[in-house]
């Protein structure tokens, strides 16, 4: 399995793996227009050719970024799957200077065994102001904010 920088023949594959999720409400579903526009911001799992999950990473201050849109196909995905995109995304906000990084999940689990720590999404001021006003969620929300900080 490789990690590798998303490509725009990558974008459909990637609606689907994410509209599996969504569409059990576990993640937000994302437009084949909104991952086009936002393809230099993903990297891609491929395992033999095949896309087999994705995830970005997006900055929101000179120092913090967000990981998102992290998803694995939901079959047969090989094992390490996802750790090996977030530590890939992890390296990349390493590069730019980034000295947090944090998730908003519902798998707090996976998040923890990498370092990552719970915070209460008001920690989170911009992404809130920015995101989740506009989320079908907000005020109901049900993720868990996660912080790692690379320092």
């Amino acid at each position: 399995m490789n990690i590798r920088q998303a490509e725009p023949q990558d974008v459909q594959q990637m609606v689907r793996i994410i509209a599996h999720y969504a569409s059990q409400g576990l993640m937000l579903p994302r437009s084949v227009n909104s991952l086009t526009n936002a393809i230099q911001y993903y990297v891609v799992a491929d395992d033999k050719g095949e896309v087999v999950g994705c995830g970005g990473l997006q900055q929101y201050t000179d120092d913090s970024a967000e990981i998102y849109g992290l998803a694995t196909i939901p079959e047969g995905t090989p094992p390490g799957t996802g750790r090996a995109i977030v530590e890939e995304l992890i390296r990349r906000a390493r590069n730019e200077s980034i000295q947090k990084v944090f998730a908003l999940t519902l798998v707090p689990g996976f998040f923890s065994k990498l370092g990552f720590k719970n915070v209460e999404h008001r920690d989170l001021p911009l992404k809130v102001w920015k995101d989740c006003v506009a989320c079908p969620k907000f005020g109901n929300c049900d993720e868990i904010a996660m912080l790692l900080d690379l320092n």
